[in-house]
């Protein structure tokens, strides 16, 4: 008895066909995604480092002086320091888990302080860096989302290629069945 080709099966993936190569694509929209997603925080932190300059070189007389330039270097500071994790998280691996961590760490209590010290003491006048920084962590947390998922994916692939099979359920052995009265 001779058997078809359209019974057997091919494992997923490995046919002919446009679905052949499913990660090709995935990488290619992670790589896009992830350089989008560094350009924002770039760019948030290229603004924060033009607007301190511009304070410092033009300060405004009407904004306390102070307060704006403990804002400006707590922001600015925050904004450098995410760029850093974030190139760090997705295209030039430099700092190892643990002190991308502790940076990550000083890099949300810088913000956090910026922003509190700049809204409480300059109101309305830290609000450009605030929105800017707030978009910038926003790029940041899909960044570092995206970072956690590609880990967890690479720790399990090779745990999972190392491991033997797990053993199936065997079926019992049937010894001697009868049908319509007859051994077989």
């Amino acid at each position: 008895m001779s058997r078809s080709r359209s019974n057997e099966r091919q494992p997923a993936g490995q046919g002919p066909g446009p679905t052949s190569r499913p990660q090709t694509g995935a990488r290619a929209i992670r790589s896009v995604s992830l350089l989008i997603l560094v350009g924002v925080v770039f760019i948030v932190a290229l603004l924060m480092v033009v607007s301190l300059v511009g304070f410092v070189l033009k300060p405004d007389p009407a904004v306390k002086a102070g307060p704006m330039y403990l804002t400006l270097t707590l922001t600015t500071g925050a904004a450098l320091l995410m760029l850093f994790v974030a190139l760090n998280a997705s295209f030039l691996p430099f700092m190892s888990r643990q002190r991308a961590r502790d940076v990550q760490l000083v890099m949300w209590a810088m913000g956090v302080t910026g922003i509190v010290t700049g809204l409480l003491t300059v109101g309305r006048e830290a609000s450009p860096l605030v929105t800017r920084l707030v978009l910038g962590s926003v790029a940041f947390m899909f960044i570092m989302l995206q970072e956690a998922r590609l880990t967890r994916a690479r720790a399990a692939a090779p745990a999972g290629q190392a491991k033997p099979p797990a053993p199936q359920a065997q079926p019992h052995p049937r010894s001697r069945q009868r049908r319509a009265g007859r051994k077989r």
